[in-house]
């Protein structure tokens, strides 16, 4: 067997591909970014063969990258994001794009759920708020209601990953994480939730593949893919999980005893816990991880894009202030100004919903505003709002967890923002908690890697903590800076009731 484990994270705004020793030591990285269509209002769609070309690329460069040969992979561990679903004719041709969690084309059809069926009985079964239309459930209402004809033809609806794995294996299957992120699996049985597909969709579960474990073992790649990845056809693919699960196991959050904070494209917070956890308001989500481990927690839309979004609008007057300071990032060039101004931003809030929201109010309508706004303001402080926003969002889910969880002793963050020691800091003085820095900078990889590893033997279990799981530095809040912050937290909530009341 090969001595490398590779981890490869399919998310919303690009593909990445990490290779690990045994001991989750990164030896290469390698990524490639796609764009996504927002050609119409709510649109957010991705093309599926630039997604599973991109994957090809990534993970032959990044074998490359390290020094490496198809001899020394061990094993391939798959991460992808959630929510997203095509849909696939017999053949397994794509009738659509992948419609992914940001689409808001469903949100009428996400009413319609709401005011026909007991959509709390359906988030006590299936750990989703089907109401919101993040959630698949409503998407292929939406389908079936405005695109008829493709309707007709579809013989599977697919995540991205069964799609990928199709295009590999010739074989359907989905890992039961994926599979409970689609507001139709049953969380208690772990299986398809035989009368929400027919009383909802009227649709069967032959549409949705076979649910697998996270460790499940796929071989015999097809060989002209495995030719075009410079692995062996036999290499061991596993399935592993979503993004957001494997982010937790990535920086080591086994238990209820640690939160996992993640800021890429959105943000979410997770514990893991021993039983599904659920809240009566229904403002948080419970997926399964394993047969005996649950993943539960909240998620918001605006996370890294909302900074991605600024980056582009404004790239070229940026790229040329960051190379006459002599950086070589847009979003390093963000660290310096956001440090520069004081905590607070002298009273600008940014409530930085571009893509609706979820957690905790799940209002798909909320739309970005700018408050405070006055002439000693400048962009230094609306990119220190912008990062104050977010995380103030973030503070909201944490509220609501440590409602349904008392255990929480400490943060471990990932995800881009745990490289800006900035925002680390605004979300260490708001949490007014210490914040550990993830020991793997590439979370979500190392956990599909650190899965792969589980499926093969490397490691004895998916609880076994290896020592760069282990938090890199520790970011301790400043107790007056929280003190002005929960002053901003204040406003920015009012901010929010005064324009959508309670939703």
């Amino acid at each position: 067997m090969g001595y490398l484990f590779m981890g490869v994270d399919i998310g919303t705004s690009g593909v990445r591909a990490a290779l690990f020793d045994m001991d989750g030591n990164q030896k290469s990285l390698y990524h490639q970014e796609y764009l996504m269509k927002c050609h119409e209002e709510g649109m957010a769609e991705l093309d599926p063969d630039e997604i599973f070309g991109s994957l090809l690329r990534v993970v032959k460069e990044c074998i490359a990258e390290a020094g490496a040969d198809k001899n020394d992979i061990a094993a391939i561990g798959l991460s992808t994001q959630l929510f997203s679903f095509l849909a696939v004719d017999g053949a397994g041709n794509c009738l659509t794009n992948l419609i992914t969690w940001a689409d808001n084309r469903s949100i009428r059809h996400a009413e319609k759920i709401r005011e026909n069926f007991d959509c709390r009985e359906i988030y006590n079964r299936t750990g989703c708020r089907v109401q919101h239309p993040m959630y698949p459930i409503s998407k292929i209402l939406w389908l079936k209601d405005t695109q008829p004809e493709i309707f007709k033809k579809v013989k599977k609806f697919i995540t991205i990953k069964q799609y990928i794995v199709h295009r590999l294996f010739n074989e359907y299957v989905i890992d039961i994480t994926d599979a409970s992120s689609m507001g139709y699996f049953n969380i208690h049985r772990m299986e398809w939730d035989e009368s929400v597909l027919k009383d909802v969709l009227g649709l069967d579960s032959g549409y949705f593949g076979t649910p697998v474990e996270c460790t499940h073992v796929l071989r015999n790649i097809k060989e002209e893919y495995a030719v075009l990845m410079g692995i062996n056809a036999g290499t061991p693919v596993v399935v592993a999980s979503g993004d957001g699960m494997l982010a937790n196991v990535g920086c080591g959050v086994f238990d209820d005893s640690s939160m996992s904070s993640t800021i890429g494209t959105s943000g979410a917070l997770r514990i893991a816990s021993e039983k599904p956890l659920l809240d009566s308001e229904q403002r948080t989500w419970c997926y399964c991880f394993t047969k005996d481990t649950w993943v539960a927690g909240g998620a918001i839309n605006n996370g890294g894009i909302v900074l991605k979004w600024l980056r582009d609008d404004y790239k070229s007057q940026y790229e040329k202030e960051m190379l006459d300071q002599g950086m070589d990032s847009i979003y390093k060039l963000f660290d310096r100004y956001a440090s520069q101004i004081a905590p607070g931003c002298q009273g600008l809030i940014f409530l930085p919903f571009l893509t609706g929201e979820r957690s905790p109010n799940w209002n798909a309508l909320a739309a970005g505003t700018i408050h405070g706004l006055r002439l000693m303001h400048g962009k230094r402080h609306f990119i220190r709002a912008t990062m104050e926003g977010i995380m103030f969002r973030m503070f909201s889910v944490y509220e609501v967890i440590t409602q349904i969880t008392s255990n929480v002793k400490q943060i471990r963050a990932n995800g881009g923002y745990a490289n800006s020691e900035v925002w680390l800091q605004i979300q260490a003085d708001i949490f007014n908690k210490e914040i550990a820095v993830a020991g793997v900078s590439e979370a979500a990889a190392f956990g599909a890697a650190y899965v792969a590893m589980a499926a093969v033997g490397a490691v004895n279990s998916l609880k076994q903590p290896l020592k760069c799981m282990n938090p890199q530095k520790i970011i301790r809040p400043i107790t007056e800076n929280n003190r002005v912050y929960m002053d901003a937290y204040g406003d920015f909530k009012n901010l929010y009731a005064k324009i959508y009341g309670s939703r």
